[in-house]
């Protein structure tokens, strides 16, 4: 499984996953990342044999989230966002 690494605007701070005290928030966004992680534990790049690294979502005061991740290449880039959607 992919380690997705996970921070939300809380106030005017970013705040890590595990620091967010409602526990239904933070299920919530641990649920996001699951699915993300889901998603993309099968995506490798064709020519590196190499799936992402350093996935992050970042969860603003709206709940709208920012991913952003490192790839080998631009293949691998493109597998990412058709394996997501």
């Amino acid at each position: 499984m992919v380690d997705v690494k996970v921070t939300a605007t809380v106030g005017n701070r970013t705040v890590k996953l595990e620091d967010i005290g409602d526990s239904r928030v933070r299920a919530g966004l641990q649920g996001a990342a699951t699915q993300v992680a889901t998603k993309l534990a099968t995506v490798k790049c064709p020519t590196h044999k190499r799936g992402p690294t350093d996935v992050r979502i970042h969860f603003d005061r709206t709940g709208a989230a920012d991913l952003k991740y490192d790839s080998c290449c631009p293949t691998l880039a493109e597998k990412i966002g058709q394996a997501l959607g």
